[in-house]
């Protein structure tokens, strides 16, 4: 899946090769620096240079008002291909680079870029009894997979310190390249406040002797799953509307068209509304396209649950009033793009979809009063139609990432894919030791055919961990707990599943 307009060599299996030292804008390039992959920048001369030239710059900065102050200051940044339109999906690669913009010699160790997802889950709970009851912030975080790739500098060996490089001034590029493998992860979320799903991509320059170094800031890009909708089949809903949970009112039943949508697909269903009294009448119908975010936590007490939800799409309903005062009237509507993920359910978050109907009924003939009835019709979204199941490449091979280890992996940018072969580092082992303990004539092989460790071109593929940490804290003083809002408590109730 390479993008167009970038021309890379291919491999099956070739080892992964060492990055060289990078080229950059203001210094003489060394001879055996000018095969490197890292790209040489044609801009203009920066303060770095400058600074080389012992020019001052402050008077820089006052004759010239145009250098900015970001200018001034060494940066690390990552620049996606695509730019902010970047949205990563199951079996898809992205391709982007680390740029360093130094305004001064700077001793890195190696530079390095990191990609990660979490699912964060934070609730205000009230605790304790008599003098120290008090609000207390709870909050996991649980991180799918963490994945890193050396972009410049020296390998890290358990078994050797590590070595330095000086890089003078000047403006740095780093390309690289990530496939993110065949698996649906939960959908990136924000909601509700305090509980969010997010694909973070970090950079980091590390400096020499174990000293941190420099940090970029947190990029996050979204992710969306690939999950096809249902074969067209009808269904019917059918309810009771009622007053006061005693009187019934009148007999609901809808026939919709599908049991699940995509984004801009047609939403249709007929309305049919039987009422049961003489003196009752049907004023009014509105409804809303309703997009639940719904996020829990287990704590102490019990089970803490958040809802929020959004009025995605509204709309009213013409009424033609038939015989015996029943209504039948066709809903209609476009399912919007904007705002519409697909449904799924995580850890401690889940979305799901409605349309919420509002009927407005009025009762009496001599003193009317009204009451309004509500019911609401479970909508599946999806974001690919099911005709579309045999044209999209290994898209029957989708797995949950529940039930797999494998992870995203960096790779060499010049190439179009990973190296093959696919698979986790046991799965790799496994099937080359077997082979190598049955050879064809049922001979002993060589003490050299054992495999202590994974072949050079199978190194990078590593297989997630899951890390989670609980942290708890005062609410009292705390920024952000006002925005978590109140929590509802089940107690007693200690069930992860939805």
């Amino acid at each position: 899946m390479a993008n167009l307009g970038h021309r890379r060599r291919s491999s099956s299996v070739a080892p992964l090769p060492v990055p060289p030292s990078p080229q950059h804008t203001n210094l003489p390039v060394p001879r055996h620096h000018r095969d490197s992959q890292i790209s040489l920048s044609s801009s203009a001369p920066s303060v770095g240079s400058l600074l080389m030239a012992g020019v001052n710059l402050d008077a820089r900065r006052l004759s010239q008002p145009n250098i900015s102050l970001s200018q001034l200051t060494t940066t690390l940044t990552i620049e996606f291909d695509g730019g902010t339109h970047v949205i990563v999906r199951p079996n898809r690669v992205i391709r982007g680079k680390v740029v360093l913009d130094a305004v001064e010699p700077m001793n890195v160790s190696r530079i390095k870029i990191k990609f990660r997802a979490e699912e964060t889950a934070t609730v205000k709970v009230e605790e304790g009894g008599g003098e120290g009851k008090g609000e207390w912030i709870h909050q996991v975080i649980t991180t799918f997979f963490t994945t890193e790739f050396r972009l410049f500098g020296a390998e890290n060996c358990a078994y050797s310190q590590c070595a330095w490089e000086e890089l003078g001034p000047g403006h740095y590029e780093f390309p690289f390249a990530l496939k993110f493998p065949n698996i649906n992860y939960p959908p990136s979320m924000e909601e509700p406040p305090g509980f969010g799903i997010r694909y973070i991509w970090t950079a980091q320059a590390e400096g020499p002797a174990l000293q941190s170094g420099l940090k970029s800031r947190e990029y996050i890009t979204p992710y969306r799953p690939i999950i096809i909708s249902t074969t067209d089949k009808e269904w019917n809903y059918k309810t009771t509307l009622v007053r006061d949970k005693k009187q019934a009112l009148a007999e609901v039943r809808c026939k919709v068209n599908k049991q699940s949508y995509c984004p801009d697909e047609p939403f249709s269903m007929q309305l049919n509304i039987a009422m049961l009294h003489s003196d009752a009448k049907i004023s009014g119908i509105s409804f809303q396209f309703r997009k639940h975010h719904e996020g829990k936590m287990l704590v102490q007490q019990g089970t803490a649950f958040r809802e929020y939800v959004r009025n995605v799409i509204q709309g009213t309903v013409p009424i033609t009033t038939g015989e015996s005062g029943t209504i039948s009237e066709p809903v209609q509507f476009d399912i919007p793009t904007r705002l519409v993920s697909p449904s799924f359910a995580s850890r401690h978050t889940r979305i799901h979809y409605d349309v919420h109907f509002n009927i407005t009924i009025e009762l009496g003939h001599l003193f009317k009063t009204t009451h309004i009835a509500q019911f609401a019709i479970p909508v599946s979204i999806a974001n690919l139609p099911h005709d579309q199941l045999l044209r999209i490449t290994e898209l029957t091979s989708v797995r949950s990432y529940r039930d797999s280890l494998e992870c995203p992996i960096f790779f060499d940018s010049n190439l179009d894919e990973p190296p093959t072969p696919q698979g986790l580092p046991n799965e790799i082992l496994g099937s080359l030791s077997a082979a190598l303990r049955t050879p064809p004539n049922a001979e002993e092989p060589p003490s050299y055919f054992s495999l202590p460790s994974l072949p050079p071109q199978f190194e990078g593929r590593k297989e997630r961990t899951e890390r989670t940490v609980y942290l708890t804290r005062s609410a009292k003083g705390a920024f952000h707990a006002a925005e978590l809002g109140d929590t509802v408590i089940i107690p007693g109730l200690f069930d992860e599943d939805w």
